[in-house]
């Protein structure tokens, strides 16, 4: 997503990109037109493709504007089960009841059929997971985990089924599930409690 520099064409890109936003999140990613945002928003259509001469490249920044998540960098003081569980307990916050959540499923259908959409959904995976293997290495640091603890597919697995479930399974994603899942992890990762 390129920046202008002139302020007016900022302020211009940044209403079009919030309305846009409003309308995926209303009406669903084939309601986000070039003509949808200029009969909302006022600004002519020759503007909004001079910004973005592509359809797809006007959906593909309101999924990075929905994608975009506070940049606070992971909890990694200890133990890995707090610092696992803040992290999870953000990702569902994000998924319960931000913008993302809403248009997630949106940008992960329309990303088997474009690249760019997939570029979106790749980057965001990739920084999610990132911040999850953090919380790992340093678990690993403080000599928590278990030599053989599989970090990678543990991080996968604790990013990717919180998705599986709220958007393929339809179950809902709370405390108490969330819970269960940090221990489950936990478990596999960790070294047993010495009594």
């Amino acid at each position: 997503m390129t920046r202008p520099k002139d302020p007016r064409l900022a302020a211009t890109r940044n209403l079009a990109l919030d309305v846009a936003l409003k309308i995926l999140h209303e009406n669903g990613v084939l309601a986000v037109t070039h003509g949808s945002v200029s009969t909302a928003t006022g600004i002519s259509r020759s503007t909004l493709y001079r910004h973005w001469p592509k359809l797809e490249s006007l959906r593909n920044d309101v999924f990075l504007l929905a994608a975009t998540s506070p940049n606070f960098p992971p909890k990694t003081n200890g133990p890995f089960r707090a610092d696992l569980a803040w992290m999870m307990g953000n990702l569902l916050i994000a998924l319960n009841e931000t913008p993302w959540g809403q248009v997630a499923p949106q940008v992960v259908a329309l990303a088997a059929t474009d690249s760019q959409a997939r570029a979106v959904i790749n980057d965001f995976m990739r920084d999610r997971i990132a911040s999850v293997e953090a919380v790992f290495a340093a678990a690993g640091e403080r000599g928590e985990l278990l030599e053989s603890a599989p970090v990678g597919q543990l991080a996968e697995m604790a990013i990717a089924v919180p998705y599986f479930r709220k958007y393929i399974a339809g179950l809902p994603l709370d405390r108490e599930w969330l819970d269960t899942h940090v221990d489950l992890i936990c478990r596999l990762a960790t070294k047993p409690a010495v009594t």
